[in-house]
C-alpha cells in the first residue's frame, strides 16, 4: 500500500512537470532590447565574404523607428541604407521598409522575431525557412 502511494505521488509530480515548465510563446517580447547595433552571425563552417549590421533607433512609440543597415562585401565594399521599421504582433513581427513620404512603403521585408535577449536575436524571414542569427555588436 505504501509503495502504491509513493508511485501515485511520483506520477502526479511527473505529470505536473510539463505544465510547470511551459511558457507562452505568444507573450510580448521586450522590444526595448532591439535598440542598438546587431551583427549578423553565421553557422559554423559557413564562409561569409562580408558582414551585415543593423542599428535600430527607436522612435515614438518605441515599437517603430529608424534602421541603418550597414553591409560590407569584399566585392562591392561598404554600403549603408536607411530604412524604417515597425514591430507588431506583440513585438513578434518585424517589418523593415523604405518609407514613401506619406505614401505606401516599398522594399518591405518581414521577419518573425523568434528570440530576443540582451545579447542574441533570431529572426525567421516570413514566407520562407531562412533563419538569421544576430549578436549584439560591441
Amino acid at each position: 500500500m505504501k509503495t502504491m502511494k509513493i508511485w501515485s505521488i511520483a506520477f502526479a509530480m511527473l505529470a505536473a512537470l510539463p505544465l510547470a515548465s511551459c511558457s507562452s510563446d505568444d507573450g510580448e517580447l521586450q522590444t526595448a532590447l532591439l535598440a542598438g547595433t546587431w551583427e549578423q552571425v553565421y553557422d559554423k563552417g559557413v564562409v561569409a565574404e562580408g558582414y551585415v549590421q543593423y542599428t535600430f533607433t527607436p522612435g515614438t512609440p518605441p515599437t517603430g523607428g529608424r534602421c541603418a543597415i550597414y553591409s560590407y562585401d569584399v566585392f562591392t565594399g561598404d554600403t549603408v541604407i536607411q530604412r524604417d521599421y515597425a514591430l507588431t504582433d506583440n513585438g513578434r513581427r518585424l517589418t523593415i521598409f523604405k518609407g514613401q513620404y506619406g505614401g505606401a512603403p516599398s522594399d518591405v521585408n518581414e521577419y518573425e522575431v523568434v528570440s530576443l535577449s540582451g545579447k542574441r536575436m533570431t529572426w525567421l524571414l516570413m514566407g520562407s525557412d531562412v533563419i538569421l542569427n544576430f549578436k549584439r555588436a560591441e
